[in-house]
């Protein structure tokens, strides 16, 4: 079972697995923002009431449950490298002042996770609100369904662009683009290592739009990324599902041709 929970529709699939995996239930439902709590930062809730409505029907029973959250349920950031720290709880600690840093005293509340620190290296960490998770956890264990994948959706788009590109030799560095809707995601990765990651509100011109913004990007990160190819990551009811930059070999990922989320690619 995978579902995708963004702020404006719940998506679930349901697939039975063999050789070739098929879909064989599908829901897409569209939410209507909550206008009692605008400035609680719980916009997930029409989500969460969503959920557990479609959990009570037989389509969902037996099911192992795979979730992502959006890009704007989520929250992510770079986090300097820093040799005065000697443990993982002095670490942890880091990354959460960071976060506090960066987003103010609601990354208290956050669930923080980081990919494995490299001596030297900067590290990248998402977090997801305690409360989102705690919600989700709830209604899938009163179905009977006990959830233990819930990931951001910006690491399920890096995973499966992993696999698309697997038999595609690229460079030593590259431009990461995320179209989630009207929100975009721009990442500078070199030898493996995230140099940069900013989230930006998308704009009618989408194309030129991300020339300037690759372009800020390569100042922050202080390298030149002119040279580097581009990434295209298309999720969600998008109108651009591909993508052309003047003078930048981009590679356009297209998660499943049948599924606009690309849920059937989630391994």
């Amino acid at each position: 079972m995978r579902v995708l929970i963004q702020p404006h529709s719940l998506s679930l699939l349901r697939i039975k697995r063999g050789i070739k995996p098929l879909a064989v239930a599908r829901e897409e439902i569209a939410l209507e923002a909550n206008s009692e709590t605008p400035t609680s930062g719980e916009f997930w809730q029409p989500a969460i009431a969503s959920l557990h409505q479609q959990l009570q029907t037989r389509q969902w029973r037996g099911c192992q449950p795979k979730v992502v959250v959006s890009n704007q349920f989520a929250h992510y950031a770079i986090v300097p490298w820093n040799a005065s720290l000697h443990s993982r709880k002095e670490q942890s600690a880091f990354v959460r002042h960071y976060f506090t840093q960066l987003y103010g005293d609601f990354a208290r509340a956050w669930d923080i996770r980081t990919t494995p620190m490299t001596y030297g290296h900067s590290t990248f960490a998402s977090a997801i609100d305690e409360k989102l998770l705690q919600a989700l956890r709830e209604e899938f264990s009163r179905a009977g369904l006990p959830v233990h994948h819930i990931h951001p959706h910006l690491m399920v788009a890096a995973n499966v662009i992993r696999q698309k590109l697997a038999r595609t030799p690229l460079p030593n560095a590259l431009n990461f683009v995320m179209l989630e809707n009207d929100r975009i995601v721009v990442a500078l990765i070199q030898h493996g290592q995230w140099l940069s990651l900013q989230s930006y509100a998308a704009e009618s011109d989408i194309e030129n739009q991300l020339q300037a913004l690759l372009d800020r990007e390569s100042i922050i990160a202080g390298v030149d990324n002119s040279e580097w190819p581009v990434v295209f990551y298309a999720a969600g009811a998008n109108h651009l599902t591909s993508l052309q930059l003047p003078q930048r070999k981009v590679h356009n990922i297209v998660p499943h041709r049948q599924d606009q989320h690309g849920m059937e690619a989630w391994q």
